[in-house]
């Protein structure tokens, strides 16, 4: 009986386990593993960029409670900014692991997502671009909240002043925008800036520290012109920006690139992992 059982093993065909596709070190020299330890450091850098905007977003939502009066007008950016390091975390987990460990699915989903989100910055590129004369009304109408809070809240004023010392402004349309949405300098008001403007206004600021009250009833003085900065911040933060567009177009170009790179250097390694994975399973069938 044990002949029998002996002879029929031998008339079988010898049964393989199948081989598995072997990981390959980052380390080894190949064009396999040049992309893999390539990706592996984009992904990781990816996820340090995540992370970043995750934490900042964060810190902002929690400072963000300290300010009553910025609740409403700073919920959607910071949720926006909280949700897209979220994402970019998210995403370059799956990068990485993927990455690390030859797995096509989540290398596909990285990719996937990688190109969609290129795709989104585009898209916003170019609606900005088409409605970009709708740009300041946007603007004045999102920002003006920092003219009607000016005097109850010192975290607006504070960067109020600063905005319009930079760019030499007063207001956002002009320097009427305090008369007209603040309750403190309007003409029908009876406090010291009443028909006025904040002394951040004053052209004499630009060379020495201007005093507090320079701009207090100064709507309607025939000197108005020599003494305040008359136009707004809107029309002057564009008119630097155009100024600068050679390096706003670089710093665009600067985060573009890095994401067609990354979009490519994924790619070629998911086609070598698919690859190599078709040729074992090809072998597999052979033994």
């Amino acid at each position: 009986m044990a002949a029998d059982t002996e002879g029929m093993q031998k008339m079988l065909p010898e049964v393989h386990p199948p081989r598995k596709a072997p990981r390959r070190s980052m380390c080894s020299c190949s064009s396999y593993s040049i992309f893999k330890l390539l990706l592996f450091l984009y992904t990781l850098i990816f996820l340090f960029v995540g992370l970043f905007l995750l934490g900042t977003g964060i810190l902002v939502e929690i400072s963000r409670q300290d300010y009553h009066a910025l609740n409403k007008n700073l919920a959607l950016p910071v949720a926006l900014l909280i949700l897209v390091g979220l994402i970019i975390t998210i995403n370059a987990v799956c990068g990485l692991v993927g990455t690390i460990t030859e797995n096509p699915t989540l290398l596909k989903v990285f990719l996937g997502i990688t190109i969609l989100a290129f795709l989104i910055q585009v898209t916003i590129g170019i609606v900005a671009f088409v409605y970009r004369e709708q740009v300041p009304g946007i603007l004045n109408s999102h920002l003006m909240f920092g003219v009607e809070e000016y005097t109850n809240n010192s975290g607006i004023r504070l960067a109020m002043d600063s905005i319009q010392k930079k760019f030499h402004c007063c207001g956002f349309k002009s320097y009427l925008d305090y008369s007209l949405y603040n309750d403190d300098f309007n003409c029908v008001s009876e406090k010291p800036q009443s028909c006025g403007v904040p002394s951040s206004c004053c052209i004499e600021g630009l060379k020495r520290e201007p005093a507090e009250n320079c701009g207090y009833g100064i709507i309607g003085n025939g000197t108005i012109s020599e003494k305040v900065f008359m136009d707004g911040c809107t029309n002057m933060f564009l008119t630097w920006l155009a100024a600068n567009l050679d390096h706003v177009g670089a710093s665009a170009l600067g985060f573009a690139i890095p994401q067609i790179i990354g979009i490519l250097i994924a790619y070629f390694f998911l086609r070598k992992v698919v690859e190599l994975r078709v040729w074992y399973r090809v072998e597999n069938m052979r033994t």
